[in-house]
């Protein structure tokens, strides 16, 4: 067993944020074009490794002599690396309309963001 879903996902965003220094929630995936969505879509693990390898990635689980069970999670980041969208004020955009979406709720009066990561 590979642990929890909030496991995998706390290990997936740590591991995202060495790499990269963000999540997939710091990036606003509507900034990504439909074509690249409709390419994500039909991608299978031979296209991500192959993808990836490009990009000078590695997705390889050697351990298991297969490819990282999170493939596409890190394809989309990959991706959203190359659109240029993990900067600083595309998190700041993101994480706007996220709060946003929130104050939409009828309980909900005020969102606070912490920074946790330490950044």
């Amino acid at each position: 067993m590979w642990g929890t879903d909030d496991e995998i996902d706390r290990e997936f965003n740590s591991v995202c944020r060495t790499i990269w220094g963000y999540t997939l929630d710091d990036f606003d995936a509507d900034r990504i074009p439909k074509e690249d969505h409709d390419w994500l879509d039909e991608l299978t693990g031979r296209g991500a490794y192959r993808y990836a390898a490009e990009k000078g990635y590695d997705l390889g689980d050697y351990a298991n002599g297969e490819i990282v069970s999170d493939w596409w999670g890190f394809v989309w980041m990959i991706l959203a690396e190359v659109r240029g969208l993990l900067t600083p004020e595309q998190r700041a955009l993101a994480w706007k309309k996220h709060d946003e979406r929130l104050l939409t709720r009828e309980k909900v009066v005020g969102v606070i963001r912490t920074d946790c990561f330490g950044r």
